[in-house]
């Protein structure tokens, strides 16, 4: 749910006024409400002001900070929470994966997925092995994350997002034959069956076989499977404005087109070529010229959402959007060339999953979520392609382990740093 800015300061007004936010129960509510909205800043500030912490509220503060890219400070707050003595449940360990796995941190993850039972007496379930396999395929170790995937077993619903993630990881390190498993098994499983079939068209497609490609997208539509079309959202003072890929119907659309394509010149003189690759890009492009490619990327709809937020929001505001499907390779590294070009903050979330995509300032990578199917980690740079570039060096405090055997169901899976 997209909730306005003026309606969380008048909600957050009252709960102030009404001395509401000394009740633990209530300010977690209100934390965990800042950091979905975006506004880590706001939920940091909650957070400090409860003065009797729980497990609750360090679980939602450590995931706020996952979700929000910002992996080693979810770990040092995790930290401190056991320094207090403060006993993690399986949700905080949960969050303190998500954390290793948005974040680039594959050896931490593992050490802790390994370390659950003895540390902290919790038995690792379906949803915390779903994270191990998110993390390694993310970070290029994608036969591992699949090999781990075959011997989950899962509901229809937690299927989804582990072969969610392996689809994603496919798609990321150009792995058409690990999109044509996890594409398949979606299929099977009824569920997220529209982007499955078009991940698997796709994927048809860059091996080659268009008639294939073609034949699956005939069948998908006959099954009445039908793509959802991508959209963005940007609040602007109490409004929220929506805009679709290529819809260029409103009043100030002339404007809008003007300023982007300032803004493609501007970033060409920086080096800017844009991509074209069918594994990393939204679409698949067929018989279209490179004139052409330019022309459709640069009307996907979080491109249109950026130059009115641009046209209309004060100089030096942050520029907040939603987007409710993947971000597309070029427009991500477009967005980091833009923030530089503007001298602006841009923080870009999925409405789906309510998870930050990426985060730009001033033309720096400050976190990114691997969602988008782009290889970044924090701290700026595009580590994901190359297969662990992302991982971080141990402190002294969480020493490596030679290799790590993670027991499920009776069978242990040795995985090596």
């Amino acid at each position: 749910m997209l909730l306005y800015l003026w309606s969380r300061e008048f909600l957050n007004a009252n709960i102030t006024h009404g001395g509401y936010e000394t009740n633990h129960v209530v300010a977690t509510s209100l934390l965990d409400m800042y950091a979905k909205c975006g506004s880590l800043s706001c939920a940091e500030k909650i957070f400090l002001r409860i003065s009797r912490h729980s497990v609750i509220s360090y679980t939602s503060m450590i995931m706020a900070k996952a979700k929000h890219g910002l992996g080693e400070a979810a770990l040092q707050l995790f930290d401190e929470m056991v320094a207090k003595r403060m006993r993690p449940n399986y949700v905080t360990l949960l969050a303190v994966l998500h954390a290793c796995s948005h974040s680039g941190l594959v050896a931490e993850g593992l050490g802790y997925v390994n370390s659950m039972v003895e540390k902290y007496g919790v038995v690792p379930d379906p949803r915390h092995y779903t994270c191990v396999v998110d993390m390694l395929g993310r970070f290029g170790r994608v036969d591992e994350a699949y090999e781990l995937a075959k011997t989950i077993e899962v509901g229809a619903e937690q299927g989804a997002l582990l072969w969610g993630a392996l689809l994603s990881a496919g798609r990321l390190h150009g792995r058409v034959d690990i999109v044509c498993h996890a594409s398949k098994r979606l299929i099977e499983s009824n569920q997220q069956v529209t982007s499955a079939y078009v991940a698997l068209s796709n994927a048809y497609a860059v091996a080659g076989g268009w008639e294939d490609s073609e034949s699956l997208r005939l069948e998908m539509r006959r099954g009445g499977n039908v793509k959802e079309r991508a959209c963005s959202w940007i609040e602007i003072k109490d409004s929220v404005y929506a805009f679709h890929a290529g819809d260029l119907s409103c009043d100030e659309s002339g404007e809008i087109v003007r300023f982007m394509k300032d803004l493609e010149k501007r970033m060409k003189e920086r080096g800017h070529r844009g991509s074209s690759s069918m594994m990393t890009s939204s679409s698949v492009f067929v018989d279209v010229d490179e004139e052409a490619k330019e022309e459709i990327v640069s009307l996907h709809c979080e491109r249109l959402a950026l130059a009115f937020g641009l046209i209309h929001l004060p100089e030096g505001s942050t520029i907040r959007i939603m987007n409710n499907l993947r971000m597309c390779r070029d427009c991500h590294e477009a967005f980091k060339l833009i923030s530089g070009i503007v001298e602006r903050e841009i923080v870009v979330r999925d409405v789906n999953s309510n998870k930050l995509v990426a985060r730009w300032r001033t033309g720096a990578l400050v976190a990114a979520r691997e969602a988008s199917g782009v290889g970044a980690a924090v701290g700026g740079g595009g580590g994901g392609g190359g297969g662990g570039g992302g991982d971080r060096a141990y402190s002294s405090a969480r020493a490596p382990p030679e290799s790590l055997n993670i027991a499920f169901r009776g069978r242990s899976y040795r995985l090596t740093d």
